[in-house]
């Protein structure tokens, strides 16, 4: 049986205030099997909370991150967070 990704693409902005349902909906999907991948083309806004649970949720190893804009490529390496951004 073929494998694919699990896509999640939030939108709007991923900020303090949806931490906790930002961390929910990677925990749900980090306990399926296989590679997860996060669309981040639709966020408008994203802080380092957010940021740090998705450097979390990439160290598992299954986690990508895709859709990066220019705003969350200089708050990752302003963060020390490159490994999220691929180079």
């Amino acid at each position: 049986m073929e494998r694919t990704d699990s896509v999640y693409a939030p939108t709007n902005d991923l900020t303090i205030f949806e931490a906790a349902d930002f961390r929910n909906s990677l925990v749900t999907l980090l306990s399926q099997d296989g590679p997860v991948t996060v669309d981040l083309s639709h966020v408008h806004q994203i802080d380092s909370s957010c940021i740090q649970i998705l450097l979390a949720a990439h160290r598992s190893g299954r986690l990508t991150v895709a859709g990066i804009s220019e705003q969350f490529r200089l708050k990752a390496t302003q963060l020390g967070c490159r490994e999220l951004i691929g180079n």
